[in-house]
């Protein structure tokens, strides 16, 4: 179980206003007269980074942040550049700049982090940068790389009087397009990308509500966006200090764009937008599924928990993706014998002429591997004597040692259940000498 400190708890309510927030008086427009603009590097002795091998440049330091020395007679001045696909105008980006090296199909993206605020007054969308590394350090901060000044072990935002030093404004202005991608297709060397998923809804019970300014809202609203094709979900996060917080989530489905990263404590993917214009839901057919539990109502009311063998049970568990799952655990000081079933009640296909199921896991430590069935007979008994039950073979996390590492099980057919009654079941097994911790989250059965 994912288990914050108070140091942890400590950052986050300092942290997160300082980066994520947005100061109230935002209201900015982009200046008529404009700025001067550079074709290429002002040394023409420069030596050019790729914002790849920047990245690179940190994945050498053995995870501690790398600094690039100051320019000088002897040193030569080092540059990378890219183009701007974050913006501040709607207050979800505070004091930050995320670049990427192409303005469509990108390889690298990075984030710079600077103590100027508005940004996209100058540096604006789609805008080309040239950014002089000397002086500036890369390292990682809540599973990001960054650019900035060292502090310590920190990377640190670029003082204001030298953000005009170190980022120099080019003259071309591109248009940017979204790569687009799926969820399953998430992995670090998309971090900072500027991606579109397509066919994507916010989950039916977030309809109705805000993007940020719920009573439970503290920094980031955080709504899980599901996939109609994959079945597959992700976080949109929008800061509390955004100007479009109190706006209605749309109830319909389509494309979305922003960039991937990481929430604050690197336990998942999460999406920012730029503006609610980057949201385009503009088909009002939903692909609501015929049965879910993100288990967000704090129960397991949709399920029977069955214990064959053993002491512990399933249990409703605060922790999930990204909050709230059902949870077995064999381990009470040592690892014990069970067998433990979570079946659903009945699930509704008589309308359907097809379905699939889809579900999230999560593993932590040594042990068997949860198995999943169906059922069209099972009556509330003993699932070991009641029920025919026929095994899916499902995709299961594999990660023991992460917290984070949810995957997605696929599409599990259970068309033969069409017609009639479904029942789901997941069953959980231990031994005395080792006991996995299982959680899962986002079930779901789909019409095709």
């Amino acid at each position: 179980m994912k288990k914050f400190n108070l140091n942890q708890i400590t950052i986050l309510l300092v942290s997160l206003v300082l980066l994520t927030g947005c100061v109230e008086d935002d209201n900015f427009d982009i200046p008529t007269q404009a700025i001067a603009g550079i074709t290429s590097y002002p040394n023409a002795n420069a030596q050019f980074n790729t914002i790849s091998a920047v990245l690179g440049n940190f994945g050498t330091g053995n995870g501690d942040a790398v600094t690039y020395d100051e320019a000088s007679a002897t040193v030569t001045e080092k540059y990378t550049e890219g183009y701007v696909v974050s913006s501040d105008e709607g207050g979800n980006f505070y004091k930050q700049l995320v670049i990427q090296d192409k303005p469509e199909n990108p390889t690298a993206a990075i984030v710079i982090q600077v103590d100027k605020n508005p940004m996209f007054t100058q540096y604006e969308f789609g805008r080309k940068v040239f950014v002089k590394l000397n002086g500036l350090s890369v390292g990682e901060s809540n599973g990001v790389i960054q650019l900035g000044r060292l502090e310590g072990e920190d990377i640190e935002r670029i003082p204001s009087t030298l953000v005009s030093q170190h980022i120099l404004r080019a003259d071309e202005v591109a248009t940017i397009v979204a790569k687009e991608v799926s969820i399953s297709d998430f992995n670090d060397a998309l971090e900072s990308q500027y991606i579109r998923l397509t066919d994507m809804q916010f989950n039916s019970n977030l309809i109705g509500l805000t993007f940020a300014s719920e009573t439970n809202d503290s920094f980031d609203g955080e709504r899980t966006l599901e996939s109609c094709a994959t079945g597959g979900s992700v976080v949109l996060s929008t800061s509390t200090f955004s100007d479009f917080k109190g706006l209605t989530l749309p109830a319909n489905r389509g494309t979305i764009d922003g960039i991937l990263t990481r929430d604050f404590f690197d336990d998942f993917y999460t999406i920012y937008i730029n503006t609610p214009e980057a949201i385009n839901f503009d088909n009002a057919l939903r692909c609501d599924p015929l049965f879910e539990d993100d288990f967000s109502q704090g129960n397991l009311n949709k399920w029977t928990p069955y214990n064959v063998t053993g002491t512990q049970e399933w249990y409703y568990n605060t922790f999930g993706n990204p909050s709230d799952s059902a949870t077995m655990s064999g381990f009470s000081g040592g690892a014990q014998v069970n067998e433990d079933w979570l079946i659903s009640l009945p699930i509704d296909l008589s309308s359907v002429p097809s379905a699939f199921l889809t579900f999230q896991t999560v593993k932590r430590y040594s042990g068997n591997d949860i198995e999943v069935f169906y059922a069209t007979d099972y009556n509330g008994g003993d699932p070991t004597t009641d029920g025919t039950w026929v095994p899916l073979a499902a995709t299961l996390d594999t990660n023991t040692g992460s917290w984070s590492s949810w995957t997605d099980s696929g599409q599990l057919d259970v068309s033969a259940a069409a017609g009639g009654n479904l029942f789901i079941a997941f069953k959980y097994t231990s031994t005395s000498a080792s006991a996995a911790t299982w959680e899962v989250d986002n079930i779901k059965v789909s019409a095709e």
